[in-house]
């Protein structure tokens, strides 16, 4: 299909600029223009306009609904990291007649918000993907080729850690958490239940330890989480992120634990995953990791001469990609909206269960999510 989608951007350069330069991912995607920006300074206006080398003074916008109604555009990126109006800019945008959507993570703020958001896409039939850009690295799907192979055995396991570094706790579990999250759902199935345990200072934590999340996340709680999940495919997922538990990125990943084997993936590095020929308990001799590479095990695969940016930029691109494809396939994108809505009732299903002391069980019960889980104060 030849069609050309006419795209537009939105920042905010007062609060969470443009996240992960995710509308630059736009630049150059065969089938997607530019055409418009939007962000609530002057100068990031100026700026965005540069980036995407408009020169009519008719294409910027200090109001991102300006924007929407003057240019009526078939895509709008949604960059900013703060995610307060995520959801908004969302349902706005698809109320528009945009045909597609892409955002930066986290996704919206709360289970409801989500809700909404997918209902407005669905009345429009809206597309909608997340920029989880680590799924769209190759390496993942060499890894499915290997577990297919029977590398791994039975998988029984897949546990996840954030960055554990000031963030860890809650405010890792909302910014770094769906990264880890999605690809755990992604290789386990999605989930069935949770247990988990939220702590401050070695203590569950009550409501009152609740306080507003930054960069517009929602009220968070805990310096510490240890969460389970029982996935779809018959795996146990654990999520897990203690504050200043370690170095960030050794913590930061995803391991696959089977009957024969192990993978751990590293998101946003190069080589991204690596693969142990015998199960994590077996220790009689030594088993080597050896790195998995886009087209499956590489022995000398290196980070050497890798520019790891421009690499998870391809990744992006490929999500950017994704999106144009679901537009014109009429098709869910990879990691689109539910993908979004499963993430967020994880988050908020790890507090419920926390605050009390239950397992809980999808569907999720979102009155009891509503009423145990606080939300922002007036």
């Amino acid at each position: 299909m030849n069609e050309v989608l006419r795209a537009a951007v939105i920042g905010s350069s007062s609060s969470g600029g443009w996240g992960h330069n995710i509308d630059e991912l736009f630049i150059g995607v065969p089938g997607l223009h530019t055409v418009a920006v939007a962000d609530d300074t002057d100068v990031g206006v100026g700026d965005a306009i540069k980036r995407h080398r408009l020169t009519q003074t008719a294409t910027g916008f200090l109001n991102w609904r300006k924007m929407l109604a003057d240019i009526k555009p078939d895509v709008i990126a949604i960059c900013s990291r703060n995610i307060k109006q995520h959801a908004e800019m969302a349902i706005a945008s698809a109320e528009a007649g945009v045909r597609g959507i892409f955002m930066e993570k986290p996704f919206v703020k709360s289970v409801s918000e989500a809700d909404a958001v997918v209902s407005a896409c669905e009345r429009s039939n809206t597309k909608l993907n997340l920029a989880l850009v680590n799924r769209y690295c190759p390496t993942i799907t060499a890894v499915w080729e290997l577990i297919a192979d029977g590398k791994l055995g039975t998988l029984l396991e897949l546990r996840a850690r954030g960055k554990e570094d000031l963030r860890g706790g809650g405010e890792d579990l909302w910014v770094l958490g769906p990264h880890v999250l999605d690809l755990m759902v992604h290789f386990g199935g999605a989930p069935q239940w949770c247990n988990a345990t939220v702590t401050k200072t070695g203590q569950p934590v009550t409501p009152g330890d609740f306080i507003a999340g930054p960069e517009g996340l929602p009220m968070i709680a805990g310096d510490s989480i240890t969460a389970s999940f029982g996935l779809a495919n018959g795996p146990t997922g654990f999520f897990a992120s203690t504050r200043e538990a370690g170095l960030k990125q050794p913590n930061f990943g995803l391991t696959l634990l089977g009957t024969k084997g192990e993978i751990h993936i590293r998101p946003d590095y190069i080589p991204q995953a690596y693969f142990r020929a015998a199960p994590a308990w077996r220790m009689n001799r030594p088993y080597p990791w050896i790195p998995i590479g886009d087209e499956g095990l590489e022995t000398d695969l290196t980070d050497q001469g890798v520019d790891r940016s421009a690499e998870r930029a391809s990744w992006g691109r490929l999500a950017v990609t994704d999106l144009i494809d679901a537009i014109q396939t009429d098709r869910e994108p990879e990691t689109g909206m539910f993908t979004g809505l499963t993430l967020t009732e994880m988050n908020e299903a790890i507090y419920a269960s926390s605050l009390t002391s239950q397992r809980l069980h999808w569907p999720l019960d979102r009155a009891l999510v509503k009423r145990t889980v606080p939300s922002e104060r007036c």
